[in-house]
């Protein structure tokens, strides 16, 4: 059974070896130490870890080891890993003009859609990276 620490330790090498020009991105970021602000802004477990962010200006979503969270001004959206059923992250590659943030939508086991923000190019794969690991690695415990 893997740790959080473990988790999160494999998801940011896995997107380390995949992303691409990490310093260019404008919205999105691997989560560094010390992650206490963060922890206390998203009220994340004692034993949850963030892994990766994406911080617009009207939203702010963050990946941890054990869900997705964005919290815009009047609200907050969550939805455990483990209740993920599919993730449709969109069709851009080739895509002329494409925004530079966009939304996925996660269906969960109960058949709701929710959509949170991701940022286009270069960036895309760090979150597609992690959210899939995540998914896989809660799997497997």
């Amino acid at each position: 059974m893997k740790n959080p620490d473990s988790i999160r330790n494999i998801v940011i090498k896995a997107i380390e070896r995949s992303a691409m020009d990490n310093e260019t991105w404008k919205y999105s970021k691997i989560v560094q130490e010390p992650f206490d602000k963060l922890k206390h802004e998203f009220e994340l477990d004692a034993s949850e870890l963030p892994i990766f962010e994406v911080q617009g200006e009207l939203k702010h979503t963050l990946i941890t080891t054990r869900r997705i969270i964005e919290k815009t001004s009047s609200a907050v959206i969550k939805v455990e890993i483990e209740n993920i059923d599919d993730v449709m992250y969109g069709l851009f590659k080739g895509q002329i003009e494409k925004p530079e943030l966009s939304t996925f939508r996660i269906i969960d086991l109960y058949g709701d859609q929710i959509d949170f923000q991701l940022e286009t190019g270069k960036a895309a794969v760090g979150l597609i990276k992690s959210v899939n690991m995540v998914r896989k690695l809660v799997a497997d415990r």
